[in-house]
């Protein structure tokens, strides 16, 4: 895309990335295998094959660009925010975690899909001139949005450990600084990405892929000590028997159940709301057979009934 007026840019592209003046945007489709010892020049090249002006802001991907390309635009408060998005989560992680399974990740991708797809890269154009401090802080309506379209297809991930974001704003003298998420121009943005997001993921047929129990375990507090303290064995022990229960297709079903809702759970429980605690205690109780107690923990309660049951 080009503009028709020079734009002021913060982003983390492979060119012309960081604070700049920009004319156009690009995102360039690379091989899956792709290894480039200088991205820089592999990007120019494409620049200069496609006409854009020198100052044009690139991205890569390893997605077929043409299928998961997504547009999306959002008002709100009389600010118009235009979105571009392009996504695919075979190396999809919660940010923090580290990504030592990657290898599988990628088989169940490309058994998906013919194409392998590990980016998702996201640019928006800001209707208003922005400060400095408007750039950076219109990147938290973009990130969590992001994140909130990957959490409204059911994933824990919160993007891929190669995503490229950038936010385009007018030249002017009246700036805006604060773009978070209570400004107008913020919920624009996030409603944008949002929708673009989405709907390159459902292009791409992206959904979660299940992953390593005791993993899953261990990232929401549960590790091999805690396990011990909840059945009272041995550490090593435990372990051995939350995955015997959990070969279980409805152990595991059951697990992925309370780690998705436990917490939402707990929390409307405090507010005095035991709905939907009740009704996973119930759930609970049918898949293990076992008693549960409904002072408990509605996550710890579950991990202890079928550690007691093995789900027989």
């Amino acid at each position: 895309m080009t503009f028709g007026e020079a734009m002021e840019v913060l982003s983390s592209a492979v060119l012309n990335g960081g604070s700049a003046v920009s004319h156009g945007f690009f995102i360039m489709q690379v091989p899956r295998d792709y290894e480039g010892t200088d991205p820089v020049a592999d990007a120019e090249r494409v620049r200069k094959s496609l006409g854009l002006p020198e100052d044009s802001v690139g991205m890569m991907t390893a997605a077929e660009v043409l299928h998961v390309f997504s547009s999306a635009s959002a008002d709100f408060g009389g600010m118009h925010v235009e979105a571009i998005a392009t996504a695919g989560l075979s190396n999809h992680v919660v940010a923090g975690d580290v990504l030592d399974n990657y290898p599988e990740r990628r088989t169940v991708s490309d058994r998906r899909a013919a194409d392998l797809a590990g980016t998702i890269n996201i640019a928006v154009v800001s209707p208003v001139p922005l400060t400095d401090a408007g750039r950076v802080n219109m990147f938290m309506p973009l990130v969590e949005a992001k994140s909130a379209a990957l959490a409204d297809r059911g994933y824990r991930e919160t993007g891929t450990t190669s995503d490229s974001m950038a936010v385009f704003s007018p030249v002017g003298r009246e700036r805006v600084s604060y773009t978070g998420t209570g400004s107008d121009v913020g919920i624009a943005v996030a409603r944008a990405v949002r929708r673009a997001v989405g709907a390159a993921m459902e292009r791409r047929g992206e959904h979660p892929v299940m992953e390593e129990p005791l993993r899953v375990l261990r990232n929401a507090g549960y590790g091999s000590e805690r396990l011990s303290e909840i059945s009272g064995m041995s550490e090593e022990q435990a372990e051995t028997t939350v995955l015997e229960a959990l070969s279980d297709q409805r152990c595991r079903a059951l697990l992925d159940l309370v780690m998705f809702v436990g917490d939402r759970a707990e929390s409307m429980a405090s507010d005095g709301d035991l709905s939907l605690k009740g009704v996973v205690i119930e759930t609970v109780e049918n898949v293990t057979g076992e008693k549960v107690d409904g002072s408990q923990d509605v996550t710890e309660a579950a991990l202890s009934a079928i550690i007691r049951n093995v789900c027989q």
